[in-house]
Formats: structure tokens, sequence, C-alpha cells
């Protein structure tokens, strides 16, 4: 596994991707911490910086992953991975963990934000709690979502197409609570009757990310991404040994 994470990981540096990658948040999370310090009149809570994060690392996520497989395809590589006398597990998680990498690089950008504001704001009211909650919250929702465009990788030979499934998968979890409080109000509307769905509730990404922004730590949101991550982190095992026998 060490092996397949120290080439991957090279990988997004010989090529522009990483470095578009870390501009792309970069700037992005600087914009989102700039319009809080204005918004809060420097009274600045870092949560109202990184909240807005959740939407656009849905979608800066996809390219990261979308070369994980595909390029191993488009450059038949594949086959001699998948005979390589590693394990499927260490595969998959190198592909992972080197991915993880450069997204927690992305996330550090905040807390250079944070240096400069306790170097150039005075009395800035940064609450060091939430900032954790928020950090670790941001963390544990790339993690799940390089999960799922990992395995949307192992599907394809096409770049595009695991970029696009990614992003529409993004908007999706987007619009999740809207569209789960609009059938729970037609079925409630058409058979008159007050209907929550409760399962699915449980299932929003939004609301689980929700509590980490609001600096509540609990367990539950916690193992949910976590099991997010490691559901299709199996998944993408199973399609690897499935082309492994085939």
């Amino acid at each position: 596994m060490k092996a397949i994470f120290k080439r991957e990981f090279a990988s997004y540096f010989t090529s522009p991707l990483g470095y578009i990658i870390l501009a792309i948040y970069g700037f992005l999370s600087g914009l989102f911490i700039l319009i809080s310090y204005y918004d809060t009149g420097y009274s600045y809570a870092i949560a109202d910086g990184i909240a807005p994060m959740m939407n656009f690392a849905l979608f800066i996520i996809p390219p990261i992953t979308m070369k994980s497989f595909t390029d191993e395809k488009r450059q038949h590589t594949d086959q001699a991975l998948l005979t390589a006398p590693v394990s499927l597990w260490d595969i998959v998680l190198g592909k992972f963990f080197s991915a993880f990498a450069l997204y927690v690089i992305c996330t550090l950008y905040y807390f250079v934000y944070v240096l400069f504001t306790l170097m150039f704001i005075p009395s800035p009211a940064i609450e060091w709690g939430v900032l954790f909650t928020c950090w670790l919250g941001i963390l544990l929702l790339g993690a799940a979502m390089l999960a799922v465009n990992l395995f949307y990788s192992s599907l394809t030979a096409s770049q595009i197409l695991a970029v696009v499934v990614g992003m529409g998968t993004g908007l999706f979890i987007m619009l999740y609570d809207v569209i789960i409080f609009t059938v729970a109000n037609s079925i409630s509307s058409m058979f008159k009757i007050d209907y929550q769905i409760v399962v699915l509730d449980k299932l929003s990404v939004t609301s689980h990310f929700t509590n980490f922004v609001s600096g509540v730590l609990n367990p539950a949101d916690i193992v949910f991404f976590v099991s997010f991550a490691l559901v299709f982190l199996f998944f993408t095992n199973r399609v690897l040994d499935k082309k492994r026998w085939s």
C-alpha cells in the first residue's frame, strides 16, 4: 500500500491537477472567510467561512479521484496492477489515502487564514472548539465523497464520465433535503396524513455535516461518514475483484 500511496500522491504534482485543486480550494475558502470577516465586522466565527465550502467541496472532489483507476485503464496498466503481488485492499486504500492526503492539504488553508487573523486583526473572536469540529467535519465529508468517487473511477475508463457522475452525485446530495421534504409533503397532501420519511432523513449528508459546523461533536455523525466511506471502499474492492478474475 505504501508504494501505491507514494506513486499516486506524487502523480498529483507531476501534472497540473494537484496545483489546480489546491488553487481552487484555496481561492474559494479564502473568499468565504473574507466575506465572513465583513459580514461579522471582524468579530469572526470560523464556521461562517467553512460551512459554505461543503457544497463546493462536493464538486471539487470528483476531479481528485477521476484518474485513480481510469488512468490505469487508459495506459493499459490495470491488469499489471491487479496481478501484482499486493492485495486489492492495498490498491484501494493506497489510492484512497493518496487522494485524501491531497484533500487534507487543501483544508490546511483554514489554519493559515486563522494565523493571518491572529496577526492582523485585534482581538479576533475565534472559537477554537468550533474550528476543530468544522475542520473534522470537512475532513469526514471529504473522506466519504472521495470513497464514492473512487468507486465511480473504478467503473469507467472515461475521466469525464467519472467527473460528471461524481458532480451529479454532489448535486443530488445538495438537493437531498429538499427532495425528501417535497416527497413527504406530497404524500401528506395526497393522503391527508402527517407523514415523515424518518429513515431517509437520517441519510442526509447535510444534516450530519451541519452538526459539526454548529460545534456539536456527535459520535453518530462520525460513524455516519466513516461508514459511508467504508461501504464505497468495499464496493470498489468488489469491482476490482471482479475484474481480476474476468
